[in-house]
């Protein structure tokens, strides 16, 4: 339904879906006879989520999925930690893009994976731990699925060998990286400006900085982005600004613009309008509450780009809230399927009622199309957790990029088409 409202020629829909059979099918896993299922770190359980980019007017949506692979008997007698699925899933997505570079994968893939054998926490430990690494989950992947190409990134997780090792994340995915290929310090200048950064937020003894992730693409070095993805307990806006910037590190007009039209947005997904910028969003103890974010860079970056990633399965009212925001505020940017529009500066109009559909006098109906085919009406307006999180980095000229990240097994509030009667 996505690729079809993304306006994907027929054979690009054909060699995307494809590419999902091979990688997809065999990794979803099963319950077990006591009801219990693998548990995916992705989206708080399940181990599939979409994602729809919206970019900034210049190119078309495009659509992107990610997979934690769970095998059939992960959990099980027949593989306890889940080492099947792994391995075939690298074998699986090798065979579907065989031009992928290896290279960093091997490297890091090799970094983390003793440790986190090692100190492996099994179904009944995970039950009573609450660490964040309280998850059986190793690499994710991701694949960026454009019309004429297909991409892919892989994500690892420090906190296994950071116990381990009775080090930080940070200390561990600043080694991994040092000791990757073509990693020289002369080309890490972006790393050592995010790590002055969590040191000083240490400093300053603010709530701690949790380090989740690494993501890594699968090119070759030279043109290859890594990710450092990191949790903030802080929910009020000053702190988003705060982490976009890395404390004034990152600074500029187009900065400047671009916190200015992400602050729109998030009133919007927020019911934050009027608000102080200090004021925290609603309590939540969740393993995922607060605002991640992540860092990314290229070797020989003087500094990294920034981008947020607002979880609106926790905070927002409801899934139309979601759909209506974000569709609202890329016609206000001057977002237009098929180019680029002239770009308007300000917050969408608050006079418009919010609502789950989008009338066609909106110029990006199609992702609000694709929603309400799948899931019913009354589940998007009466509640959420279909979408997971509405993602923001800025660009040139302080537009926004957003990208739509949705959980696709929310079978229960999924439609169903009417069966004819005889």
């Amino acid at each position: 339904m996505l690729l079809q409202n993304t306006d994907y020629d027929y054979a690009a829909q054909v060699n995307i879906l494809d590419l999902f059979a091979r990688t997809v099918s065999d990794n979803l896993g099963v319950v077990n006879n006591l009801g219990e299922c693998w548990k995916s770190y992705m989206t708080d359980g399940n181990n599939i989520e979409l994602s729809w980019d919206w970019h900034t007017g210049i190119e078309k949506p495009a659509v992107r999925f990610s997979i934690d692979p769970i095998g059939m008997g992960a959990g099980m007698t027949s593989d306890p930690r889940n080492g099947m699925a792994t391995a075939k899933s690298k074998e699986s997505i090798l065979q579907a893009l065989p031009n992928i570079d290896m290279s960093w994968f091997n490297h890091f893939e090799t970094f983390f994976r003793g440790e986190t054998e090692s100190t492996f926490i099994g179904l009944e430990s995970r039950k009573k731990c609450d660490l964040a690494e309280c998850h059986a989950s190793k690499v994710f992947w991701t694949f960026d699925l454009g019309e004429k190409d297909i991409t892919s990134k892989a994500y690892f997780f420090p906190g296994y060998r950071a116990r381990a090792m009775n080090r930080s994340n940070l200390q561990v995915i600043s080694e991994a990286i040092i000791s990757a290929p073509s990693c020289t310090p002369e080309r890490l200048d972006a790393l050592t400006m995010f790590s002055k950064f969590v040191h000083e937020h240490e400093r300053m003894g603010r709530s701690p900085l949790r380090l989740d992730m690494l993501a890594v693409d699968m090119v070759e070095s030279s043109s290859a982005r890594l990710k450092i993805y990191f949790y903030s307990r802080r929910t009020d806006f000053r702190s988003v600004c705060e982490n976009m910037t890395l404390r004034g590190r990152i600074a500029g007009p187009d900065m400047d613009r671009g916190l200015s039209r992400l602050r729109c947005l998030w009133e919007s997904l927020f019911d934050q309008e009027g608000v102080s910028p200090d004021t925290p969003l609603s309590s939540t103890s969740h393993q995922t509450a607060g605002i991640l974010y992540d860092v990314e860079f290229r070797l020989g970056d003087k500094a990294p780009k920034t981008k947020i990633y607002m979880p609106v399965q926790h905070y927002a009212r409801t899934d139309a809230q979601v759909i209506t925001s974000v569709s609202k505020f890329m016609n206000a940017q001057g977002i237009k399927h098929g180019g680029a529009a002239k770009r308007k500066i300000g917050c969408p109009g608050r006079e418009q009622a919010p609502s789950a559909r989008l009338g066609p006098s909106l110029p990006t109906p199609s992702y609000a199309d694709a929603f309400n085919a799948i899931f019913t009406d009354e589940a998007i307006r009466s509640s959420r957790g279909r979408h997971t999180r509405v993602a923001c980095s800025i660009e040139a000229g302080g537009a926004l990029r957003v990208v739509s990240y949705a959980n696709p097994q929310e079978g229960k509030f999924i439609r169903h088409t009417p069966q004819q009667s005889s």
